[in-house]
């Protein structure tokens, strides 16, 4: 399985062989991208600048002034707490930039706290003319890309990308899939309740929380939000209207990210009566471990979810 971050840099080289109008900026992370693909191909349309987001982001407000599509590459926890300043203020011009916001999650947690991007959602989504979108897969990555570099969308936009590997036991996208804006895309189907998620990590545990789900009699439905700050209201209201549990899977933490911007969006829109809704995030500062390490002591792992799914039902 080709990672998200792979594809993304396969992607652009793609995408630059016919639009001409985008370049790439790095902040000295180029290497966990594999940027030097790109940069090697298109050496005047690639910009290191080094361990100095602030002014990465400025230099990107420039070029969109000038019509250009800046492309701009940091770990998410340094690209929109350091420069969320610069950011907002791009933004006020009206110009569009794409922000990738890589190392997105609590996983891999290696690195620690500092590296760890939990917060990156709520820095964002209250900045006007902003689109927050996480990919899945390889397939995802490459329709989202395709989606913000398309001339439809006006907005800034940000892709968290994942890095490393998919888990093995992650399950695939519909052979039909499409990518469809502010849409999820079903992963299970379920009768008994449904639980909306975003990412490689938390699909997978959500995936694994509903086999063990399932061996009690419970058919969860997994939905796969890779737009997390806008929703389309009339397939949310179809979606949801058989179901009266809903639960809601951040990587993220518990408050600001897609759980209280799409439960907040449903109860706006008063598709929320007579639900029950349970959300699921990180509670605390991150851990550092393993996967399995991390998620378990956060309780967010499968085994955690499914009995915390259990315990509501009985309530």
């Amino acid at each position: 399985m080709i990672s998200v971050t792979n594809s993304f840099t396969n992607s652009l080289i793609k995408f630059a062989k016919k639009n001409k109008n985008f370049v790439v900026l790095d902040a000295d992370l180029s290497d966990d991208l594999d940027l030097q693909k790109f940069s090697n191909l298109y050496p005047s349309r690639f910009i290191q600048n080094g361990i100095a987001e602030q002014d990465m982001i400025s230099m990107a407000g420039g070029i969109a002034r000038m019509g250009l599509i800046p492309i701009v590459n940091s770990f998410a926890s340094f690209l929109t707490a350091r420069g969320n300043e610069q950011i907002y203020n791009n933004a006020t011009e009206g110009s569009k930039i794409i922000y990738v916001s890589l190392y997105a999650g609590a996983i891999p947690a290696g690195a620690g706290k500092s590296h760890q991007s939990l917060r990156d959602i709520s820095l964002l989504s209250n900045i006007p003319n902003f689109r927050i979108f996480q990919p899945y897969n390889s397939g995802e990555t490459y329709e989202i890309l395709k989606h913000c570099l398309g001339k439809n969308e006006k907005n800034n936009c940000a892709i968290r990308l994942s890095i490393g590997p998919a888990p093995d036991s992650s399950p695939k996208l519909p052979s039909n899939y499409k990518f469809e804006y502010g849409k999820g895309t079903q992963i299970t189907k379920g009768k008994d309740l449904i639980i909306f998620s975003y990412g490689q990590t938390m699909i997978c545990e959500a995936f694994k929380a509903s086999q063990l789900l399932k061996k009690k009699n419970i058919n969860l439905e997994i939905i796969n939000m890779s737009c997390l700050n806008y929703f389309n209201k009339s397939w949310l209201r179809e979606k949801i209207k058989n179901f009266k549990y809903l639960f809601f899977l951040d990587d993220h933490n518990f408050s600001g990210g897609m759980s209280d911007l799409l439960i907040s969006f449903l109860t706006e829109n008063h598709l929320t009566d007579k639900k029950v809704l349970k959300k699921f995030g990180f509670t605390n500062f991150p851990a550092c471990g393993t996967y399995e390490e991390v998620l378990k002591f956060h309780k967010l792992d499968h085994v955690s979810l499914s009995n915390q799914i259990i315990k509501k039902l009985k309530r």
